[in-house]
């Protein structure tokens, strides 16, 4: 473990004021590290967020007659989320007395099991047997020579169809990698090497995703509620439907760099707030569901490009001009190659769908993980959680997630792109994959909601990046500024997790408060014997 680094400014935490731009988890951890570990007063911390709810990317709404709404699918992983069970163990439940929501966490996956026993359908609705991964010798080659000859720097820009040849994309372990964490062939080289080296002891059992861990509800209700009302209770002070605009920068006698204004908008008034050398500024630059897009069973969503996007479109002002503070137009640039479509299905008194996919993946909900149809030309997951998974959610009521990482292709029972298609349409594409009879699917579709969202910007932080690209968490030469989101870099970890922002936020809120405390350190799995002998056995299968 190491110490982290400390500013050269020295801070008292009982006149230190701090700006968090944006309420994603990285500056809501953020929060909670500056009140337990560094002693900030919760009433000496103040958000700004754009939207009306707090959570940023990490969200969870609705109810049964809107239908209920998860933008994103979430995977949990206990043995690597190491510094979001920090904070949780400092947040009390609020399901139950007396223990913390780390607790009530890790209970609870060890009461509830995941185990998929569907875990790739074939066109035709047979299961694929996944227990073999399909590598060729070429494919096997090519993955340990990403894994222990590469390095980040060898390999650059390359995209992941740079490193493999046509036959690994066929592969059950690429479907199954793929659709677990939603990579694309053009994505970074870079970040699927991280991953496979921080999930390595996940690699032997990705044909069950036995690893993935759950919370019991959604993960809004289950993780950010909890931390705000904790913050709120400490006195922390959020300011809903409030855009920061700009943050000018002044050099202090040392040549800092000193954030000295933020200029915002608040209810469509300009307004701006003074801050001092001692104050802090957290930012998450570039948020994944910018300009993302809903719509419900009878509509159709439209996906939003225009220059509008507000966190991508701070980053860019602030870092014109000054190459420390990263590249946006690297991740926000291309949003063809960086957008997909997710679906959120409420059924309301009338099991029936439910049911059928209980019997059809030999799951009971919660118990399976995602089911992806390895042949659908719109690469369509789905995934049933234990339900409810809304407090607020009727006991006649299910809900269900899915998404599709090719939305631009005709589907294969519905004749056109997966983004000019509405809920009802994405429902009769599952339905085909599901090999519903068609005389079955309308008396299925009697009250279900599905609910839709295109996401312009959802896979950018894996998009083909330099060195420099993703500025540092704590940019050099600048003493009262830190970025806490997934394009900052952080060494080892892997972006798209909530683990990642969070150690975002531990390694920030040290440094600038120069706190005499150690980084949780990245758990090193890959040295483990076990591990890369399982991993082994698991490659040559």
């Amino acid at each position: 473990m190491s110490k982290a680094e400390k500013s050269t400014i020295k801070r008292k935490p009982q006149t230190t004021n701090v700006y968090m731009i944006g309420s994603g988890i990285g500056t809501l951890t953020a929060a909670v590290y500056l009140i337990r570990d560094a002693k900030v007063p919760g009433k000496n911390i103040h958000f700004f967020e754009t939207l009306d709810v707090d959570g940023g990317s990490l969200d969870g709404s609705g109810n049964s007659v809107k239908g209920y709404m998860i933008r994103g699918g979430r995977m949990l992983n206990i043995p690597t989320y190491e510094c979001l069970q920090d904070v949780m163990r400092s947040i009390p439940s609020k399901e139950f007395s007396n223990i913390t929501m780390e607790q009530e966490f890790l209970e609870f996956n060890e009461e509830f099991k995941t185990h998929s026993r569907a875990r790739l359908v074939k066109k035709n609705g047979a299961k694929v047997d996944v227990t073999k991964m399909g590598f060729s010798s070429d494919d096997r080659a090519d993955m340990e020579k990403l894994i222990f000859l590469e390095n980040e720097k060898s390999l650059g820009t390359k995209q992941i169809k740079d490193v493999f040849g046509k036959h690994f994309f066929k592969t059950n372990f690429w479907l199954m990698w793929q659709t677990t964490f939603a990579f694309q062939p053009w994505s970074s080289a870079v970040e699927l090497r991280r991953y496979m080296i921080r999930f390595m002891h996940e690699f032997p059992r990705i044909h069950t995703l036995a690893g993935v861990a759950r919370t019991a509800y959604n993960q809004y209700e289950s993780i950010v509620k909890p931390i705000v009302e904790w913050l709120q209770e400490n006195g922390v002070k959020i300011t809903f439907n409030a855009t920061v605009k700009d943050i000018s920068f002044i050099k202090n006698r040392k040549g800092e760099n000193i954030v000295d204004k933020i200029i915002y908008s608040h209810n469509g008034k300009n307004k701006r707030m003074e801050i001092s050398s001692s104050d802090l500024v957290f930012f998450i630059n570039g948020c994944m569901t910018d300009n993302s897009n809903e719509a419900s069973t009878d509509t159709v969503a439209k996906y939003n490009v225009a220059d509008t996007a507000p966190s991508f479109s701070l980053w860019k002002k602030i870092a014109d001009g000054r190459p420390e503070l990263g590249n946006p137009e690297t991740f926000c640039g291309n949003t063809d190659e960086t957008m997909w479509m997710s679906f959120t299905v409420t059924i309301n008194k009338n099991p029936k769908l439910f049911e059928y996919i209980q019997s059809f993946t030999r799951n009971h909900p919660g118990g399976g993980a995602l089911v992806t149809f390895k042949d659908s030309a719109w690469r369509l997951s789905i995934v049933v959680a234990r339900q409810p998974h809304f407090k607020n959610q009727p006991l006649d009521t299910q809900i269900f997630w899915g998404y599709s990482l090719n939305m631009f292709v005709n589907g294969d029972y519905v004749k056109k792109p997966m983004y000019k298609c509405t809920g009802r349409e994405i429902m009769t594409e599952l339905m085909g994959h599901l090999q519903i009879p068609k005389r079955e699917q309308n008396e299925m579709m009697k009250g279900l909601i599905c609910r839709t969202s295109i996401m312009p910007y959802i896979d950018a932080q894996f998009q083909p990046r330099r060195i420099g690209d993703r500025p540092l968490v704590n940019p050099k030469g600048y003493e009262n500024f830190a970025f806490v989101s997934q394009f900052a870099e952080l060494p080892d970890d892997v972006v798209f997790t909530m683990e990642y922002s969070v150690r975002a936020a531990q390694r920030a809120v040290y440094y600038l408060m120069g706190l005499d405390k150690e980084l949780t350190p990245v758990s090193k799995h890959q040295y483990s014997p076990k591990v890369l002998l399982d991993s082994f056995f698991k490659l040559h299968s």
